[in-house]
């Protein structure tokens, strides 16, 4: 189940007059987010930022996600972590015991000290946003979407089973690991690339026409481990990246990889 739904579950996305960087799974690493910023020389009167989802939980700056997501240089998919939220309050206010469950798990603690201003604002800013987004670029199509879109689907037939409330392509959209989990290079027809998160992998990795780029930015954030937030310029994907048994990407990836090891302080991006 999706809840709710959202209003408008896909979003096309006119060309960008600069570019446009894909981050993977941020998880309250906002700190990262800047680092990456600066390291590509983000320039946020022409540039844009992309999510793949999974802005909050885990991290300790899952509070900050309204005020990111507040800039108009900003624009990310519905992730399972934003889902699961909103699954919670779906009727209003939860249950304890459901909260108690989501504060032992999903690294949903920081939800518990958050205010109630910001509580409400951060399910403002999350509610709306779509399950995909596709993105117009001078290489071509370009889709995003959290976890996966189903192996055989095109990706016009995704975006209108999307558009036509389909809750088990949602699912699929917000939750499966499928494709990465089995290696499938079978790529998605009718779209130029999709970039997907959702399962953190230690280095970035292409299947097919799919670009799965959630390096484990909090994990390293948290644990000192060598996850990354990964920051991949859409457009400028060159040459064959290497897969999921490779060695890394090559040179000429366009791609800045934000250090993991951050100490967090306030979000002011500009």
């Amino acid at each position: 189940m999706v809840a709710p739904f959202p209003e408008r579950p896909v979003i096309r996305l006119p060309r960008a007059r600069g570019r446009d960087f894909v981050v993977g799974d941020i998880h309250g690493a906002f700190d990262l987010v800047l680092r990456g910023m600066d390291r590509v020389r983000f320039d946020p009167s022409v540039d844009r930022i992309l999510s793949l989802g999974d802005l909050i939980d885990r991290g300790p700056g899952s509070h900050r996600t309204a005020r990111f997501l507040a800039h108009d240089w900003v624009h990310a998919v519905r992730g399972n972590h934003e889902d699961m939220l909103l699954e919670a309050y779906a009727d209003g206010e939860p249950h304890p015991a459901v909260l108690a469950f989501l504060h032992g798990r999903n690294g949903f603690a920081w939800w518990r000290d958050t205010p109630d201003g910001l509580k409400a604002d951060i399910l403002a800013a999350v509610r709306p946003l779509p399950l995909a987004i596709e993105l117009d670029t001078a290489r071509g199509s370009v889709g995003l979407v959290h976890a996966d879109v189903p192996a055989g689907l095109s990706w016009p037939a995704f975006l209108a089973r999307l558009e036509a409330g389909d809750e088990a392509i949602a699912h699929e959209a917000l939750w499966s690991r499928r494709r990465v989990d089995y290696g499938d290079e079978s790529g998605v027809p009718g779209v130029g690339r999709v970039f997907v998160g959702h399962t953190p992998l230690p280095r970035l990795a292409r299947l097919g026409n799919v670009y799965a780029v959630d390096t484990g930015a909090v994990h390293g954030l948290l644990h000192g481990s060598d996850g990354a937030l990964s920051f991949v310029e859409a457009t400028g994907l060159t040459g064959a990246l290497a897969g999921l048994g490779g060695d890394g990407p090559p040179p000429d990836l366009v791609h800045a990889l934000a250090e993991a090891r951050a100490t967090d302080r306030p979000f002011s991006p500009l």
